[in-house]
């Protein structure tokens, strides 16, 4: 084989997985930008439930109201214990 030939076919290897890799990229891109705005759906859509605040001190029933008024909320949304967590901390945040 001549060395032309070779070097043509390695050059059109190299440009197609540029190509795959750059859309691979995008569509990380893309997917991120989605988590994100279905993200921040999720945590309009708690507020919006007017979500109770935890007074910070020793109140044992107080905690157990805000427990029950978390849960009330997240059965609503029907909401899994990942998306609890997420949405929990960025309330808090």
């Amino acid at each position: 084989m001549a060395g032309g030939i070779d070097d043509a076919a390695i050059a059109q290897a190299l440009a197609t997985m540029a190509q795959v890799l750059a859309q691979s990229n995008e569509n990380a891109v893309a997917n991120r930008r989605n988590e994100g705005e279905a993200e921040e759906m999720r945590l309009d859509r708690f507020l919006r439930n007017n979500p109770p605040t935890l007074k910070g001190r020793f109140d044992p029933e107080g905690a157990q109201t805000w427990v029950q008024g978390m849960e009330r909320i997240f059965r609503a949304m029907v909401t899994g214990n990942d998306q609890k967590a997420q949405t929990s901390d960025s309330y808090a945040s």
